[in-house]
């Protein structure tokens, strides 16, 4: 693994991220996720915490795909961003069956959220992949190859 392709791709995906989510739950869901409100801490208190969570999520996302994927295989990494995208779902659920004052309006929202959002980053990972600047992709010259 190149550690510097790793940490471009950390970086693209988390931006990628926060784009859409940002589009998703602030303007097309935006109804939806105001129902949650109520639930939750302002999020100028939480936002800092919420980043460095959503960073690790992202170093995970990607650690993984070069472990599942790791080619630049379009249908590969869209079928491994759902996945990981029902698997945030899951996570998310368990909170959401748990909490006494959430409204069940924003569960389908942040579903097809997570899903959506999964593919794209599942896509994108492959792009980069297909292109060389994938954390997995072959080194490009000897001197990568002795470093590696």
């Amino acid at each position: 693994m190149n550690i510097g392709k790793f940490v471009l791709n950390v970086v693209v995906a988390f931006i990628a991220y926060a784009v859409l989510y940002t589009v998703g739950g602030d303007v097309v869901f935006k109804d939806a996720m105001a129902t949650m409100a109520p639930a939750m801490h302002p999020q100028e208190e939480t936002f800092v915490q919420n980043l460095g969570y959503h960073f690790v999520q992202t170093i995970v996302v990607v650690w993984m795909f070069g472990k599942a994927v790791g080619s630049g295989d379009m249908k590969a990494g869209a079928m491994f961003g759902v996945m990981f995208g029902l698997y945030l779902t899951a996570t998310d659920s368990i909170w959401f069956v748990n909490m006494v004052s959430l409204s069940g309006d924003a569960r389908l929202p942040l579903t097809i959220m997570h899903l959506v959002n999964g593919a794209i980053i599942g896509l994108l990972l492959a792009f980069m992949e297909s292109k060389g600047w994938g954390a997995s992709s072959a080194p490009t010259d000897a001197s990568e190859a002795e470093e590696g």
